[in-house]
């Protein structure tokens, strides 16, 4: 093992070096926060007449490859980077909107301009200086070699939509910059260059790789959880299987690489797939989700008595990752999954290895109806059933041949025993069911709609119903009496301001329309709002409003006494 500290500016760290990111580490992360502060610590070296003060930037660990690539007469090193890709592409990025900024400046200007490019794109595109991983590569490499950036809204995925917003932030900072009468493009490129330093570790071992890693960042850094435990399970796997198979630590690396592409397509705590990991793996931690750093610690322990287990732990991660990505991207499941050890369970359900399809999404819609009423229509905190929650995964979990369907559902239906649905209506009746509870309110009104076009035939419209999810709350419930009074609603629910305003939040004054056709009922009177509801009857919940002949106090008790009746029966 050669371990080789360095202290580098960073234009020469860049020297005679092509940088390339794998797919088993994570994908670029960094967010607007952590791009601004680094804006700021460029400003307040500008701000310091002093040219011999340097800003420490971060270590960077690159493990050298013995490949080369050639360019006419220069040769250039290929270092995989394992520590400082967040930093060092944010870098890069700001040097590609340097030198887009500087083309279209005076003769010196574009001199910079042309050298900059050639420091980043390589005979004609063939090379880039940084290669990065997973999906938004092409992305980064249209970036580097054209200058493209694509309209965000055109991307799907998480990761992409940041990336993009890095290379705006970029440009509009280098932008900035040139506006400032009392700086130039010149001297924010010295900046760069040459007064930001790194500490450069290059090692030629993967084994030692992991090993600094863990070392560098066991100090507070703000590093994920989730990354560290990669960093250690691969470790040992180089460490003590060494000896067999590279295809040991390639089985690992693919698992990761899987990892970080199902994490970068929503955003995803790498910390919750490593915490329910060791929840459902954990026999000793009975009443709780374990801390990160815990769980990190058992798979540590578990890994150095088995090297072998790396492969199977990476493949947990893996597949919780999946499940995980599925439960938080299902906009109709919000309301019931928010609460991490509901989450959990149902994680558990969907792993469960002796279940059959149809049996698990049977105990999942149980899981549904139980954590909706507990947390939901009992409006309870998420400090409650904690330990019967993780108990119940680890069971499902861990669960045998011997395990039956009925036994399993019924242990799920039983968590909700002391939250019946009986005692619903003291919770929700003549309570504020708007403010704070918007997106269980979705939730329950998507059901009652389901409800009803099961009453009376017909099908929810999906397109409408998406939009409904994808939309702002506030664009899409609507008060059949406004919360802003007029002559057209006044008396409606009796004179005093303060009850009113109680009563416009009730369950029965609540219903949902299309994004923003709220906005256009706004505070119109009853009959020109029913006009308004009549043009868009693929809602089912609209019709019951629709046949009133007026909107007052008796009405609004009436639909909510209806509501509470049908949502009794529907949890129970």
């Amino acid at each position: 093992m050669s371990i080789r500290p360095d202290n580098l500016t960073l234009d020469k760290l860049l020297q005679g070096r092509l940088f390339r990111i794998p797919d088993y580490q994570r994908a670029y992360s960094w967010e607007t926060k952590q791009r601004n502060d680094l804006f700021e610590d460029i400003k307040k070296l500008a701000k310091n007449p002093n040219n011999e003060r340097h800003h420490f930037m971060s270590t960077v660990v690159c493990l050298q490859t013995k490949q080369k690539e050639e360019v006419g007469a220069d040769e250039f090193g290929i270092f995989y980077i394992v520590d400082g890709q967040q930093r060092l592409t944010t870098l890069i990025i700001l040097l590609k909107a340097l030198a887009k900024a500087l083309a279209k400046g005076d003769e010196i200007e574009r001199k910079e301009s042309s050298k900059l490019s050639e420091l980043l794109v390589k005979e004609n595109g063939r090379l880039i200086l940084l290669q990065t991983n997973h999906d938004n590569k092409l992305l980064f490499r249209n970036y580097l070699t054209k200058g493209k950036i694509p309209i965000e809204e055109d991307l799907e995925t998480s990761a992409d939509k940041n990336i993009i917003r890095a290379f705006n932030e970029c440009e509009k900072f280098v932008n900035e910059w040139n506006r400032n009468p009392n700086l130039n493009l010149i001297s924010l490129l010295k900046l760069v260059k040459n007064r930001l330093d790194f500490i450069f570790y290059v090692l030629d071992d993967e084994g030692a790789v992991h090993t600094t890693f863990e070392v560098l960042n066991s100090r507070g850094l703000e590093v994920d959880w989730l990354d560290k435990c990669k960093s250690i399970l691969m470790g040992i796997a180089c460490e003590k299987l060494a000896d067999a198979s590279q295809e040991h630590i390639e089985q690992i690396h693919e698992c990761w690489s899987k990892i970080y592409k199902t994490i970068g397509l929503k955003k995803i705590e790498g910390q919750e797939i490593l915490r329910f990991a060791a929840a459902l793996e954990d026999s000793s931690a009975t009443r709780k989700i374990s801390t990160a750093e815990k769980a990190m610690e058992f798979f540590r322990e578990k890994c150095q008595n088995n090297a072998e287990y790396t492969i199977d732990v990476s493949q947990k991660f893996l597949d919780i990752a999946k499940e995980l990505r599925k439960l938080v991207t299902d906009r109709r499941l919000k309301a019931v999954s928010k609460i991490s050890h509901a989450r959990l369970l149902a994680i558990a359900i969907k792993l469960n290895r002796v279940l059959n399809e149809s049996e698990k999404q049977k105990v999942l819609n149980e899981w549904e109806k139980v954590t909706f009423r507990i947390f939901g229509l009992h409006r309870k905190d998420g400090r409650t059933k904690v330990g019967e929650y993780v108990r119940l995964a680890r069971y499902i979990f861990q669960a045998n041949a011997n395990t039956l369907f009925d036994e399993i559902n019924q242990k799920v239906a039983n968590l909700g025993k002391e939250y019946p649905s009986s005692e619903i209506g003291k919770k929700i009746r003549e309570t504020n069911c708007y403010e704070g509870w918007e997106d269980e309110l979705i939730y329950f009104l998507y059901c009652y709609e389901e409800f009803l076009t099961k009453e009376y035939g017909g099908s929810i419209s999906n397109e409408l119903w998406v939009q409904v999810w994808n939309s702002s709350s506030t664009k899409t419930i609507e008060h059949i009496h406004p919360q802003t009074i007029n002559d057209a609603w006044r008396g409606k629910l009796g004179i005093k301001k303060d009850y009113i305003g109680r009563q416009t939040q009730r369950l029965g004054n609540l219903i949902i329309l299309p994004p923003s056709v709220n906005s256009i009922a706004g505070n119109k009177s009853f009959q020109d709002k029913k006009e308004i509801y009549k043009k868009h009857r693929g809602l089912k919940i609209l019709e019951e409003v629709i046949a009133l002949d007026d909107w007052d106090d008796k009405t609004l008790s009436e639909r909510e006494d209806r509501l509470i009746t049908w949502a009794q029966n529907e949890w129970a």
